[in-house]
């Protein structure tokens, strides 16, 4: 190949990735524009509602905190949730009461400090003694489940105060004899992953959506309205 024929490949390539950055420069503006419309909007609006509600596009909580920070948007100091979010919080935990601190924050789009300010305000079922560790055994384990066949391996787990993921490792370590409650357990989706999977594949039917996500219809409905999702209804059958 010629000199001029490479400094074609790399003069073109340069266009192509100019183009692109400028595209995605467009996009990030579009974006900063539609976060700063809902915060104006809503100027109580929480982080959690601010990246659910403000854009049709998938926002993370990083990419929010940047564009917020680079187009000197102002945000509340003080972040607050409404009733919603805290009898959410609270179901969260009583539901999962071995998880840390840390790790309801992640799910809640909240910073540690500010959900352990909301533990003491609402009186919240944390249980601040969970970093001690439970050590389970594996003969009381078994004798628990072969009386009680039809708990879920979060309510054994919630049973012995320990992780969902140490009743079942003990459980296959010990070739334990329990047959699996999946159906039986709360599955939780990912709002913004249904989200992305509803824009990209705008065809498909509540029912082929649902079984993707491995969830009931009813499920998706739900969250759909909830979540204001854009989606229409489809009366006629998505081929298999």
């Amino acid at each position: 190949m010629t000199r001029q024929g490479i400094h074609l490949i790399i003069q073109k390539n340069s266009e192509l990735k100019n183009q692109r950055l400028e595209i995605k420069k467009q996009e990030e503006i579009k974006l900063a524009d539609d976060i700063q419309m809902y915060i104006r909007k809503n100027p109580e609006a929480s982080i959690p509602n601010i990246i659910e509600n403000a854009s049709d596009r998938r926002i993370s909580k990083s990419t929010l905190l940047r564009i917020v920070e680079e187009y000197k948007i102002t945000l509340n100091k003080v972040i607050k949730v409404d009733n919603v979010i805290i009898s959410q919080m609270k179901r969260y935990m009583e539901e999962y009461p071995m998880k840390k601190q840390k790790e309801i924050a992640d799910r809640f789009n909240l910073s540690e400090s500010y959900v352990g300010l909301l533990i003491q305000k609402f009186n919240m079922p944390y249980n601040l003694k969970r970093k001690q560790k439970v050590y389970l055994k594996a003969s009381e384990l078994a004798i628990y489940v072969k009386e009680h066949p039809e708990k879920t391996y979060q309510e054994i787990a919630n049973k012995f105060n320990v992780s969902r993921e140490s009743v079942i490792n003990q459980i296959k370590k010990n070739n334990i004899s329990y047959v699996s409650k999946i159906k039986k357990e709360k599955k939780e989706i990912d709002i913004n992953a249904l989200r992305t999977f509803i824009d990209d594949n705008p065809e498909l039917s509540v029912k082929r959506i649902a079984k993707h996500f491995n969830v009931a219809e009813a499920t998706i409905k739900m969250r759909i309205k909830k979540y204001e999702i854009q989606y229409k209804a489809k009366r006629t059958k998505n081929k298999p």
